[in-house]
């Protein structure tokens, strides 16, 4: 089971093999501040970043040391035969298909020469580590959101490939859904659709990610990542089934027929990374999130299963050595006055989809209806 690097992880690993712990709690920093206290800072942020991530995104990913996915693949299935006590049982076989994740380090580092940290004052090496904490969320947060949001097939070797979602038969791993509730899919579906802006509005977009998700066995309450511009502009609170967030202290009152239509209303307050409000869809309660990544007018939408549930859209792979998260790796010197050269912060992992495939959906409400990759940001 991966596990998430939290501070007393990362503080215990900050040292390396070899160095004595008490000479560098002893040594002191420009400003007499003690760089083993400062290396128990920097991993406080770090397993704070850490668990952030999991705390605003582990409603849309699990964690897996797997390489690979593997599940069933085909689309008509035909009734259990009858049988009597002479009948011979036939044997059932299903066909599989799968898919890999690709695993990654990303790093950077404060420091570079045994002197810097002699000369350094404490707030300027803060400051260089939480410019790096910062890239590291870019780069988490951009890896997923692409991953969610685009149906581009990346090769892994020679014969793997990292694939997105259902997306017809336009890649080299062709998925087909199993059938479900007596509707039988074949390799031409696609969860990546355009939704025309001529005719359809964002009502309509989310209505056809729901039937998308419920299609495959999946239920309500789904999550939803839209654009930031699109809320800006409240072209999703002013839907007739928005349900928008008010806070406890906030009174509603009913106009009593001032206007036409309902208007409703749920205790909360919006949160860029989290909700914004609620939408009452024709197949259940969808959870409106929004984020500036996603380019304007595009959609997502997937079930949740709980935080970092296997069932969940996305698979970030991890380490089995390692875990989730960033770590402190230190680069010494043999200088016993100067023990330290350089403060490393890395990142190791890889996003894919999970083991269902079906599990999500992307949307663009463009002119002419035709699907776009957007470029996540």
């Amino acid at each position: 089971m991966a596990e998430i690097i939290g501070p007393a992880t990362i503080l215990a690993h900050a040292l390396p093999t070899g160095v004595d712990g008490t000479r560098v709690a002893q040594w002191m920093m420009k400003d007499g501040t003690n760089f083993q206290a400062f290396i128990a800072q920097l991993s406080q942020a770090v397993g704070g970043l850490n668990a952030e991530l999991v705390q605003q995104w582990g409603w849309l990913f699990s964690l897996t040391e797997d390489m690979y996915m593997e599940y069933p693949d085909g689309g008509a299935i035909t009734d259990l035969k009858q049988i009597t006590d002479v009948d011979k049982v036939d044997v059932v076989s299903g066909s599989t298909i799968g898919h890999m994740i690709d695993l990654f380090p990303y790093g950077g580092g404060v420091g570079g020469s045994k002197r810097y940290f002699r000369d350094a004052r404490a707030s300027q090496v803060r400051s260089h580590i939480a410019t790096l904490i910062r890239q590291a969320k870019w780069r988490f947060e951009k890896k997923l959101l692409t991953r969610l949001f685009t149906n581009t097939e990346n090769a892994i070797g020679s014969a793997g490939y990292d694939v997105p979602f259902v997306r017809g038969t336009g890649g080299n791993v062709d998925y087909t859904p199993p059938a479900f509730a007596g509707e039988v899919f074949t390799s031409s579906h696609d969860h990546f659709v355009g939704v025309d802006s001529t005719s359809l509005g964002y009502d309509e977009v989310i209505e056809y990610l729901a039937e998308t998700l419920v299609e495959h066995g999946h239920e309500a309450p789904f999550d939803m990542v839209v654009s930031k511009v699109q809320v800006d502009a409240g072209s999703y609170h002013a839907l007739a089934d928005f349900v928008e967030l008010k806070s406890n202290v906030i009174q509603v009152i009913d106009r009593g027929g001032a206007s036409t239509g309902n208007q409703f209303f749920a205790a909360g307050t919006a949160n860029l990374l989290g909700l914004f409000g609620y939408y009452q869809s024709r197949y259940g309660q969808v959870n409106m999130r929004m984020t500036n990544r996603v380019p304007t007018t595009y959609a997502a939408m997937s079930k949740s299963y709980g935080q970092l549930d296997p069932r969940n859209s996305l698979a970030v792979r991890v380490h089995p050595d390692v875990g989730f998260g960033l770590r402190i790796v230190t680069e010494t010197t043999d200088d016993n006055q100067y023990p330290i050269k350089q403060v490393n912060v890395e990142f190791e992992f890889g996003v894919g989809v999970g083991n269902d495939r079906t599990n999500g959906a992307a949307a663009i409400l463009v002119s002419g209806g035709a699907w776009a990759n957007p470029t996540i940001t």
